[in-house]
């Protein structure tokens, strides 16, 4: 059975998730991109862009490993 989080609630200034850590849930490491290929996220200095049509999208430099 699932109970709701009774600490949770939209405020005024329409804030919430008082209970909630802050932060994001890939940790300090700022600057990943997932790989279109495989979808892993990684360092943006480990992809390797490309071309799609017009858009430049990322992969993983060495290929992709899963």
């Amino acid at each position: 059975m699932h109970l709701a989080d009774q600490t949770t609630q939209i405020k005024t200034d329409g804030l919430r998730y008082q209970s909630k850590e802050p932060g994001s849930v890939f940790g300090p490491m700022v600057g990943l991109m997932s790989c279109l290929v495989c979808g892993l996220h990684r360092p943006r200095s480990a992809l390797r862009p490309f071309r799609i049509g017009a858009g430049i999208n990322y992969r993983c430099r060495g290929g992709c490993r899963q």
